[in-house]
């Protein structure tokens, strides 16, 4: 039978009534005995909380900080870090920017070139000095020059820079090792597969389509969701989750990389009340189960979407205009969340 830890309370009438029992009368409200049998409770009580806490790090589905990376290594599974951003930055000007040069976005982020520009090309590989999401930015970007360089202007342009992601999560990392502890390596079956592609920093969803291009050949896709624009992975996530599965995989094995393409799943909804703030609720709804179920060329169910829709408590009533039936995905392709309109 399971135990159930006792209250405060229970333990301070425990431990008054032992006492109680041992000095053969009922104890003085004032006495020194009912103080420290307060004391006592109090001690026992936080004795009761570690012992409940440890007993917790015991399993992989409680286990948290720490206590979980220790229960993961014990698998080969060790916590993903922080990664940084890498991309291109174009200057402006005339003359050469050399290798290390700094610069910063409007917010303080710092990148620094990796490469040095040509005479026929102002254009150089950055990486964010330090690791973490926020290092990822958008193409068109202006980044500013912390230390003048003669010949060229203060402020550049970059490309769409990523791959910069934080370091995992407890939820993420039990994930992993459940998936782990229920799927047992053997040496290059599909959840292999799906766990290597998984040890990427910034990978979120994984799938492996053995035989998809002919025999020996290997298909990955992933999502990294979070990270960038409906978690589709860029060229850069690509090249890093390939490059990691490279060294694991059987050497026969014949390994495409390649991130899903986006199928937008566009809706039309009739509901009441409608008000900006019940719109942004249910969008919030429809999101989360198309990432829940969606996975390439696979069907996202009408009634999976009716369910995301139902669960907006401040909706009376509702009618899913479109789409009319299950809404499926090609080969290759993803369903991602798309337009909401409202009759």
């Amino acid at each position: 039978m399971p135990f159930n830890r006792p209250t405060l309370t229970e333990i301070i009438d425990r431990v008054r009534s032992d006492a109680e029992s041992r000095y053969g009368q009922r104890v003085p409200r004032r006495s020194l005995i009912n103080v420290m049998s307060l004391v006592c409770a109090s001690a026992v009580h936080s004795l009761y909380g570690y012992i409940e806490f440890v007993s917790k790090q015991i399993f992989a589905t409680s286990a948290e900080g720490k206590y979980l990376e220790r229960r993961a290594s014990e698998y080969g599974i060790y916590r993903k870090q922080a990664t940084n951003a890498q991309g291109t930055v174009t200057f402006r000007g005339s003359g050469t920017v050399p290798v290390g040069t700094t610069l910063q976005t409007a917010d303080e982020v710092v990148f620094e070139t990796t490469t040095t520009t040509e005479e026929s090309s102002l254009v150089a590989n950055i990486q964010a000095v330090n690791p973490g999401a926020n290092g990822n930015l958008e193409s068109g970007t202006v980044l500013t020059l912390v230390s003048p360089i003669a010949g060229i202007e203060s402020e550049a342009t970059s490309s769409e820079v990523s791959g910069g992601t934080d370091i995992e999560g407890d939820e993420s990392l039990r994930e992993r090792l459940l998936f782990r502890m229920q799927n047992p390596p053997k040496a290059g079956t599909k959840t292999d597969y799906v766990a290597w592609a998984k040890e990427v920093s910034g990978v979120t969803r994984a799938w492996c389509y053995p035989l998809e291009l002919g025999p020996g050949h290997v298909t990955v896709r992933f999502m990294t969701d979070g990270l960038t624009d409906n978690g589709i992975p860029t060229a850069v996530m690509v090249e890093r989750v390939k490059a990691h599965i490279e060294t694991l995989m059987p050497v026969t094995t014949i390994l495409t990389v390649v991130a899903p393409v986006a199928k937008n799943l566009d809706m039309t909804l009739d509901i009441t009340p409608d008000n900006a703030e019940i719109r942004t609720k249910v969008a919030s709804a429809v999101k989360q189960i198309i990432q829940t179920e969606a996975e390439p060329a696979t069907k996202v169910l009408l009634t999976s979407l009716d369910r995301a829709v139902g669960s907006v408590e401040e909706i009376v009533s509702y009618r899913i205009v479109s789409p009319t039936d299950d809404v499926p995905a090609g080969t290759g392709e993803i369903l991602v969340p798309g337009t909401i309109t409202y009759v």
